[in-house]
This record gives structure tokens, sequence and C-alpha cells, in this order.
């Protein structure tokens, strides 16, 4: 029974006690007389209960037809006014109460359209903005460093790809909207940094013409990569710091080849310092005494023999060895193949006059070139193709074989030799400022690859191959943190400027408005619903940041329950033995939740039974769970006591939020964020603004006395 019954009832029955009070007074009233006259008293009787039924049917009749209705009215109208404006009400009961419920619908309607009037005006304001904000966050992913700014505080307002992909750690520390950048980057060596810069700013400040002020150092990431790093603050209009940039390089790849290349420098110079000591002490030996023996002569012969044969093995060894590095000076950079033929297509059709025959093209393909030279190249090969054969047509073919990529340029020939056809290979192909002259061969060499040719006597064309090498697929860091939610939403959040208002994270969050805390909205999918005997088989995750959900920063992690998962529960989220086979376990992800939720409040449903999950893993783990928290069930309790249900569907239909994805853990959070934000304004309206009168208020209500 709802508790707007039991004090109907109440109601109900305090009024009934005052009219049997009232028959009862008269009842004592009449008592001395019954026996003159039993009469008057059995029919006094009688009409004091009629009188007391009447009333009772009464009230009935007047709650139904206008309290309760009305109640209804109200709440409907809470729920337009805050996070569902398409909520209408049923006309029903008393006329006039159904005349009202017709006549709010119509308001409502009204309000909706000037509302949708308001948000295109807002909407079209905005444009722009918008506009700009996209355009920076597109520019910004697509760059090939890593780029963080930040406010004086060291919050994370803005990252893109490239950053996130050399800090985050494996699960020891992330990249986020909020976060502070001193979990991913030294803390010293920040604040050296900055304070050269504010120290340079100032000094710099009234000066015409002056340079930017940057400082630049080296740091190590969580990966244990070599990161070179440039810190420039930035102001606004006023002249005060707001804050600064940092743009990332990883420079471990480059100081490794520079090592290797200046060990290969050493083992030259030793090798062929003892090898031309030797050659020239024979050659001395030789010139010094004309006169030796033949036999002595020869000997001295042989030395030098078998010293510049030695020498020249070795040599060739170096060069095998050490031929990736040599080629590290050439500027490789991933393209994908129809853009490739795009532009060697253009470049011969343009520059030649050239007719250019496209078969086999591999539209999935990216390779990784020089593709300034490489175009080049092919296109002084085809001049030279015209000029000594009067070629008027080539064919192009760029297909995957096995890790490299294989670039076919064919054309009409009569005849194959395959001798005369190798020694267009060294032909002299462009000269490129910092190359020097390059020939066909050596594009390949420097590439990592092969060009060989053949001949094709039934179609009797001729072609040169060339290898080149395919590009390495760009994986972000295998962390369930980075885990993107592309189906979710089509644009990554890799900005928040609403940052720089934000207060400083303090350990006093109950005084914080709810609109700006930071939460970890989770859930969980399990074996069952017994702590202590269930385990967990899935956690999903994501930050909320400003009242946005960041659905680019999730965890999303399944997790081996040791144990089998029963078919009931696998009925429920879909989740099964084969699945979390080979997942890690409780203890090995739950820490690393644990990372992901430092500095936020945890947001859930039910949120109870979550957390006694983590807790018996307390031992276990070594964390503990110990962060402010919200729960959307007892707040949907605060908000709508009269309500029987406060599942997450009903809420989220109650609410107007789409349901989708439900039943997995990920899904589950969204929905749950979603719900919250709807709710927070309702929560303003009732007077709960802060982090602090949300749980005393959630603490007040029935469902807070659920227990696992």
């Amino acid at each position: 029974m709802k508790r707007s019954q039991i004090r109907n009832l109440i109601a109900l029955a305090a009024i009934s006690a005052l009219a049997l009070g009232a028959a009862g007074g008269w009842f004592a009233a009449t008592l001395l007389a019954v026996e003159e006259n039993p009469a008057f008293f059995w029919s006094g009787s009688a009409l004091i209960v009629l009188f007391v039924v009447g009333a009772l049917y009464a009230i009935h009749r007047f709650m139904r037809a206008f309290l309760l209705d009305v109640r209804a009215l109200a709440e409907a109208g809470r729920l337009l006014l805050g996070p569902n404006p398409e909520r209408r009400v049923v006309p029903r009961g008393h006329p006039d109460v159904a005349d009202l419920a017709t006549v709010f619908n119509s308001l409502a309607d009204r309000y909706v359209e000037l509302q949708g009037e308001r948000a295109s005006e807002i909407r079209q304001a905005r444009a722009d903005l918008e506009e700009e904000r996209n355009q920076l966050a597109a520019l910004m992913s697509e760059l090939t460093e890593g780029v963080l700014v930040c406010n004086l505080d060291g919050q994370i307002l803005l990252y893109n790809r490239g950053a996130r992909s050399m800090l985050d750690g494996d699960g020891t520390s992330y990249v986020g909207l909020g976060r502070s950048v001193f979990g991913v980057i030294d803390r010293s060596a920040i604040a050296h940094a900055l304070e050269q810069v504010q120290v340079r700013y100032q000094r710099r400040e009234g000066e015409a013409g002056a340079r930017p002020v940057m400082t630049s150092f080296v740091t190590a990431s969580a990966r244990g990569r070599l990161l070179r790093t440039r810190l420039a603050p930035f102001a606004n209009q006023a002249g005060d710091l707001r804050g600064y940039v940092v743009t990332l390089q990883d420079m471990s790849e480059g100081i490794e080849r520079s090592s290797r290349r200046d060990a290969l420098l050493q083992t030259l110079t030793e090798r062929m310092r003892a090898a031309v000591g030797a050659i020239r002490a024979a050659i001395e030996a030789v010139e010094s005494f004309p006169e030796m023996a033949t036999a002595q002569r020869h000997r001295f012969q042989q030395v030098i023999y078998e010293e510049s044969q030695s020498l020249s093995a070795q040599l060739d060894q170096t060069m095998r060895s050490y031929a990736s590095d040599l080629r590290a000076q050439w500027r490789l950079e991933d393209i994908h193949a129809t853009d490739l033929i795009w532009a060697i297509e253009h470049h011969l059709a343009d520059r030649l006059h050239c007719e250019v025959v496209l078969d086999a093209i591999d539209d999935r393909l990216w390779v990784k070139i020089d593709s300034y030279t490489l175009v080049q190249g092919i296109t002084y090969l085809v001049m030279q193709l015209q000029e000594a054969f009067a070629v008027v047509r080539v064919k192009l073919c760029l297909v995957a074989v096995d890790r490299h990529a294989a670039l076919d340029i064919c054309w009409p020939a009569e005849q194959g030799d395959a001798d005369m056809w190798g020694h267009w290979k060294d032909r002299l192909l462009v000269t490129d400022d910092s190359d020097g002259v390059v020939t066909l061969r050596e594009v390949a060499d420097r590439h990592g690859g092969e060009v060989w040719f053949q001949y094709d006597g039934a179609a009797r064309h001729a072609y040169f191959r060339l290898l080149l090498p395919r590009a390495s697929d760009q994986e972000s860091p295998r962390t369930a943190a980075s885990v993107p939610a592309p189906a979710l939403e089509s644009r990554p959040e890799y900005y928040d400027f609403d940052l720089f208002h934000q207060p400083g994270q303090s350990p006093a969050l109950d005084d914080r408005s709810l609109r700006d805390l930071t939460y970890t909205v989770f859930d969980t999918e399990t074996t069952g619903l017994t702590p202590g005997i269930d385990e967990i088989v899935s956690i999903g995750a994501l930050r909320m940041v400003n009242g946005r959900l960041l659905r680019q920063e999730v965890f999303e992690q399944l997790v081996d329950p040791q144990r089998a998962i029963p078919v009931t529960a696998s009925a429920i989220h879909g989740i099964t033995d084969e699945m979390v086979r080979g997942q890690p376990p409780a203890s090995v992800v739950l820490p690393h939740f644990f990372e992901f939720t430092a500095g936020t409040v945890l947001l859930g449903h039910n949120l109870a039974f979550d957390m006694r999950m983590f807790q018996e893993k307390e031992d276990e783990t070594g964390v503990r769970f110990d962060h402010a928290v919200l729960d959307t069930l007892l707040l949907s309790a605060v908000l709508h006591p009269e309500e029987e249900s406060h599942s997450l569907e009903t809420i989220a239909d109650r609410l107007g939020v789409k349901a989708l994805g439900r039943h997995t853990a990920l899904g589950d959070a969204i929905m749950t964020g979603e719900v919250f934000l709807r709710m927070v304004p309702m929560l303003e309206e009732r007077g709960i603004r802060t982090l602090r009168q949300a749980r005393e208020a959630a603490q007040q209500t029935f469902l807070a006395r659920l227990s696992y």
C-alpha cells in the first residue's frame, strides 16, 4: 500500500472517530432517557450511523473526484517543467477536473512549442561557436603530436587522441577531461616548466614584437616512453594567465635509432681501423722492400686481399643489420591506397599526358611511404619509358601481399629481356634536396621493400613490381578506459572549456553543487544477486563532467568470475562462460577501475548492491571504494514518492530517456547517467542543490533501508 493511501485512511479514521465521539456524547446524554422512550434512542442511533456512512462516502467521493486527480495533475506538471516535456495527463474524474486536465494539456502543448522555438533560437545563436569548437576538436584529433590544454590547477581542458595514446597507462593512469595532468606527467617537471614560463611571460609584458614564451623538457610516460614536452602559457584578454598548452612528441624510437647509429659508427670505426691498419702495413712492407722474395711478397698480398674481403663482408653485414635505422631519415607517412594511386594518376596525366588505366586497387589498404619521392620517382620512370619506347599508356595496380603492398607499373612491351630491364632499376629517377640522386632500387631499399621486373608474354605486358611497407594499424592502448564507443556518439568529447570556471578539486565535496561535480557512472553484471557468493562478470563505466557524459572516456571490461555463470544470469546479461574465459579476474580489474574513478563521485542505480560486491573483494584486491556516492534509485524515491516502481526502466520511461543497450554494464551506466541529468533540475526545484542535500534527502527515503 502506498503511503498516500495510508495517509488518506488515517484522515478517514480521524473523521470517523469524531463522528463516533459525537455519537457517544449523544448516547451518554440520552442514556438516562432510554427507559422512558426506547424508540427515541434507536432512531437517534440509526441517524448517527447513517450520518457517519454518508460523511465517509462523501469524503471518499470528494477525494477521488478532486484531490487524487489534482495531485496527479500536479505531478505531471512537475515532469513537464522538468525532464519530460512530452508528459500529458489523461482527462478523468469529475468533469471540472477533467476539463482542467484538458486545459493543462493545451498549455503543455503551447509550452513545448515555445520551448522548441527558444531552443531553435539558441541553437542558431550557438551554431558558429559550435562549428569552431568542432573544427578545433577535429584538427586536434588528427595531429600526430599529443596536445593537452590545462588550466592553472592542472585540470585537463582539452586533449587529443595522440596525447591519450602516449600517456594512458595500463590501468594506472588515465587522460580525461577534468582529470589532473599530474597523474600522467611528473608534477615537479610541470611545476618547474610553468615557473619558468611565468617569469618569462612577466618580463615580456609590454614588449612589442616579443617572441612567444615556451619551454621544453623530456619526461617519461607510464609506459616508459621518452616524451619531448613543450609547454606554452596562454592568457585572457586582460593579460592574466589562464592555463597552458602542452605538446608531446614520442622520442623513444628516434633515440633508439640514434643510439643504434652511434653504435654502428663506433663499430665500423673500430673494425675499419684494424683492417685498414693491416692493409697499410702490408702495402708499406711491399713498397719498402721491392727486392723481397716472391713467396714473402705473396703472403703480404694475401693479407691485403683477406683484410679487404673481411672489411667488405663487415660493411655488407652492417648495412643489413642497420638498414632500418639508415632508412629512418626518410619522411615516411601513412597514406591510403586510393589517395596514392590518385596522386600518381594525376601526376602522369598532367605532366606527361599519359593515359592511366587502374586495375586492382585495394581500397582497404594503407601504406607507409615518402609519397613525394615515390610519386616523383614513378613519374620520372614513365617519362623515360616514353622517351625510350614511346609508351603512351600505363596500368597501375596496388594490392596487399602478406606484410607488404605491391605496386605494379605495367606497359605494353613486345619483348621482355630481364637483363636489359634489370638495369633500369639503377637508372636515376629523381633528385631530392636532402637525399641527392635516387634510383628505383634505392626507393625500394629505403622503404624496406624490393623491386623487380617481370614480363607477361601472353599478354605482351611488362611491369615493375615495387614492394612497399604497409601501414601498421593505429591501435590505442589496450586498456579498458580507452575503448571508444563510436555507436553511442559520433564525435569524441575531447574538450570542455567550461572547466576554466570549475572550482578546484577539494576533499570537502558535500557543499559542491551537483552540477559542478565530476562523476563516474557505473554498473556491474554478476553471476547472481547474493554478495559473498556470486561474482562480478562485467564492469562498465563512463565519466560525467559539467553535465556531459563523456562517451569516449569509458571503462568496459569483462571479468573472469572463476566459477560457472548460471544460465539464468546469462539469459539476462548475455555473458557466457566462453566470453569470460581468459579475461582478468576481479583482483586485477578492480584496482584498475579504482584508478579510473579517482577524484570522482560514484553514481549508479541500486548502488548498495554494487558497493557490497566491491566490499567483498577488499581483502583480495587491497583497494577500498570509499568515494562519495549517489544512487538514482533513492533519488527517484525522493522525487516521486507516490510511484510504486523505481526500477531503472520505469524511471527512464517516466523521465523520457530512451532505453539503449540495456542489460549490459556500459549500457545501464549510460542510461543511469541520462536519468540523473534529467533529475538534477527537478532536485533543484525542491531545494536540493548540493551533494550533502542530495545524500541527506536520499537517506530519508524508505528505499534507503534496503541492505545487501
